[in-house]
């Protein structure tokens, strides 16, 4: 094999939004997911890769709308020869045409190596989450979760390594970034994984603008072990810092005329 380099319902509401699009939000959170199950919603593509067998990959626009803006996507990928592994997910991104200031997907998998030997995966999650940004005057703060829980199906000690280039790589515009936290876990032998938080606050790969965000996940399962991941990569949109500095001395300005 080659490898490639549900909690409480929260409304978001984007900053800058007007009373009618927080009215049109409130009306919204209570549509019924039925009613808008007919909806197209950002494209999502996993790929999941593991020795000896083909890439299987599944795209979806069919996610399931849940509170406004964010859609969760359900599906799963097996063994097509062995019948000794499987991955499941049910990955939450938010559809940035209504939440443009919070791009985001989960990581919610589950992974069982149901073999008598130790397994290597690679999964890739690439999902469409255009932001516009203006240099100078906006950019995006990024941040990782990755936690979860490990186990033996036979009752022994379960093992989980992250390999090259980590567990988990957080991917923009497709191309991965480094973390600004190297801690993202790399060996565990617990029963439970993380949490381990991470940032990433450097320039756009193939900037300014975004249009896919994702991830790639890489890493071993021992033998009859299950390993169960949550957490999310997401960013949220910010001034620029030079932006920053001068919004902060217009502030101080206007008080000074004012006070005059």
């Amino acid at each position: 094999m080659s490898f490639v380099s549900s909690p409480p319902r929260l409304i978001l509401i984007p900053r800058r939004t007007t009373v009618a699009a927080i009215g049109a939000v409130a009306v919204a959170a209570f549509v019924s997911p039925a009613v808008l199950a007919g909806t197209t919603s950002p494209q999502l593509s996993v790929a999941v890769s593991t020795v000896g067998e083909a890439t299987q990959t599944v795209t979806s626009t069919s996610g399931i709308p849940g509170s406004p803006g964010l859609y969760t996507y359900n599906g799963s990928v097996s063994s097509a020869t062995s019948g000794e592994w499987s991955v499941s997910w049910a990955l939450t991104g938010a559809d940035t045409a209504i939440l443009p200031d919070r791009p985001s997907i989960s990581t919610n998998f589950t992974v069982a190596n149901t073999s008598g030997s130790t397994r290597s995966f690679q999964i890739l999650v690439t999902f469409a989450s255009p932001v516009q940004l203006t240099p100078g005057v906006t950019s995006i703060e990024w941040g990782s979760l990755l936690q979860g829980t490990l186990t033996s199906n036979q009752g022994g000690v379960a093992s989980l390594v992250g390999l090259v280039p980590s567990m988990l790589y957080g991917m923009i515009n497709g191309s991965g970034v480094s973390f600004n936290n190297p801690s993202v876990p790399s060996t565990t032998t617990t029963t439970t994984i993380g949490p381990s938080g991470n940032t990433y606050t450097g320039a756009i790969p193939g900037g300014p603008n975004v249009s896919t965000i994702g991830y790639m996940m890489t890493f071993s399962l021992s033998a009859n072990s299950t390993a169960v991941f949550d957490g999310s990569w997401s960013g949220i949109v910010v001034p620029a810092p030079g932006a920053a500095a001068l919004l902060a001395l217009a502030g101080v300005t206007g008080r000074r005329r004012r006070g005059r």
